[in-house]
């Protein structure tokens, strides 16, 4: 199994480490060089890294291909392997897969049409917490509820992940991993949704009464927490349990890796549980009173 990367940041720190056991060769563009030298969580993994300059010389060596880059990119090179698919097995991709629910919608579509094996890089389901939740929703009546707090950095306001329109902001780049959550739990009956620049508060149930109220905040700190019935369950500074640190390998590298098995040993792929995620998206979107949101 030969896997490409496509992405110089999380692609390298966040895939490289996962990924690394289930390569025979992995792939890296020679402009990611300098980046990937600086990180010294990535030296051990050198012996199976390939630099290349044109990637049209090395498509047919490629089995896999990740590509974690903001949505603009992340679909112009997604047009280049739905025209030079070749023997492509498996494209992972990071959410969100395009910058507004509707163009994510068309594309998800055009990958079913396709028959494309593919995945979106959501991997809250991996976590201890989100298995706290799927059992104990067995049961009626359980009540949730979540605050995710994230620090933002120095670049924040320069950063894509800051602005809507490129596929970023509070919902968008944040609060899709928990509409992905509401979508394959069935939270799909929305009660409130009150979205703001840097805040997101938002209460959905199922129709066994079952109820989950999420604030998410952007501001000057990290933080992650969970109650149930109002007794605290998860303490954390961030979803993953553990304190990401530069220069170490990334808590959710172990996620991830957990994610690349599942989907390597699936005989076949939901395609439409996508689908579903994808609407519910636009759904919580059409609430929205500010017109933050477009499909421009």
């Amino acid at each position: 199994m030969n896997t490409l990367i496509l992405g110089s940041g999380f692609g390298l720190y966040g895939y490289i480490p996962p990924i690394y056991s289930f390569s025979k060769k992995i792939y890296l563009k020679e402009k990611y060089k300098k980046f990937y030298n600086s990180r010294k969580e990535l030296v051990k993994f050198s012996k199976k890294i390939c630099w290349y300059s044109n990637l049209k010389e090395i498509i047919k060596k490629i089995d896999y291909v990740v590509i974690a880059q903001r949505p603009i990119d992340q679909n112009k090179n997604l047009n280049f392997f739905l025209k030079n698919k070749n023997k492509i097995k498996h494209l992972f991709l990071e959410k969100p897969i395009g910058k507004n629910p509707h163009i994510s919608k068309k594309i998800i579509i055009n990958l079913n049409k396709k028959k494309i094996k593919y995945s979106l890089g959501f991997i809250f389901e991996f976590t201890r917490w989100y298995n706290f939740l799927k059992k104990k929703i067995k049961k009626n009546n359980n009540d949730f509820n979540i605050f995710w707090s994230i620090k933002r950095n120095t670049n924040f306001k320069k950063s894509w992940k800051n602005n809507n329109f490129q596929g970023g902001g509070i919902l968008r780049f944040y609060g899709i991993h928990f509409i992905k959550i509401f979508s394959d739990l069935d939270f799909i009956n929305i009660k409130k949704n009150i979205i703001n620049k840097y805040s997101w508060n938002i209460e959905v149930s199922r129709n066994d009464n079952n109820k989950i109220n999420l604030r998410l905040n952007l501001n000057h700190k990290n933080k992650f927490l969970i109650k149930h019935n109002s007794k605290k369950i998860f303490h954390s500074n961030n979803p993953f349990l553990k304190k990401i640190i530069y220069n170490k390998l990334d808590p959710r590298c172990f996620l991830i890796k957990k994610y690349i098995k599942k989907n390597l040993s699936s005989a076949y792929m939901n395609l439409n549980r996508y689908k579903k995620f994808v609407e519910f998206w636009e759904k919580i979107e059409q609430f929205d009173n500010s017109k933050q949101f477009s499909n421009k």
